[in-house]
C-alpha cells in the first residue's frame, strides 16, 4: 500500500478510537479535547470549539502511524477553522486533493467539511441513499456542531460542503 492509502486507514483507525470521548460539561474543554486542541494554532486550554481541532490531532497521529512525513511543500493541518481547511488543502503539494462541492466523491479516510461550518472524517463511502458514516469532534447525538463529544454519525452528501483526501 501506498504511504498515503496507509495514512487514510490510519486516520479511520484512530478516529474510530476516539469515539466516544466527552469534554467537561459542556466547557469544550477536558484533558483529551485539550489535547486535540494542542494540535491546533490556538491555545489548547482556552474554551472554543474543537470539531477541527479533533480532526488536526487525528491527522497528525496517523502521520505519526503511517510514517508520513512534513516537507517543504505539505504541512499537516493546524487550523481550528472548519471551512478553513480547504484553504489549507489547497496551498499543500499534490498530496490533498480538495473537491468542492463534493456530492458522492467521497472515500474513508476523506476529511469532510460541512456546509454548517463542521468537520469530520469520512469513515464509508456514501452508501445508496447518499448518507456517509463519520467521526466527528465536538457534536451530539443530535448532530450539533456544538456538542460535547467524538461521535460516529451518518450525515447526507448533501450537507458536505467539501472533501480533502490524501492522494499520494
Amino acid at each position: 500500500a501506498t504511504a498515503m492509502t496507509r495514512l487514510r486507514e490510519e486516520i479511520c483507525r484512530i478516529a474510530k478510537a476516539e469515539i466516544g470521548v466527552e469534554e467537561i460539561d459542556g466547557t469544550n474543554t477536558g484533558e483529551r479535547v485539550n489535547e486535540y486542541k494542542a494540535a491546533t494554532n490556538l491555545p489548547s486550554k482556552a474554551s472554543w470549539p474543537w470539531c477541527s481541532a479533533f480532526v488536526c490531532w487525528v491527522v497528525r497521529e496517523a502521520m505519526k502511524a503511517a510514517k508520513v512525513k512534513e516537507t517543504n511543500t505539505f504541512k499537516r493541518p493546524t487550523t481550528a477553522g472548519a471551512w478553513d481547511f480547504e484553504r489549507w488543502s489547497l496551498a499543500q503539494d499534490e498530496s490533498t486533493n480538495t473537491k468542492k462541492p463534493a456530492g458522492t466523491d467521497i472515500q474513508a479516510g476523506d476529511i469532510v467539511v460541512f456546509t454548517f461550518s463542521h468537520i469530520g472524517i469520512a469513515l464509508t463511502s456514501p452508501d445508496k441513499g447518499g448518507n456517509v458514516v463519520t467521526a466527528e469532534g465536538n457534536t451530539d447525538q443530535a448532530g450539533s456542531r456544538e456538542g460535547g463529544g467524538v461521535f460516529k454519525k451518518v450525515r447526507h452528501v448533501g450537507k458536505i460542503r467539501s472533501r480533502i483526501r490524501f492522494t499520494v
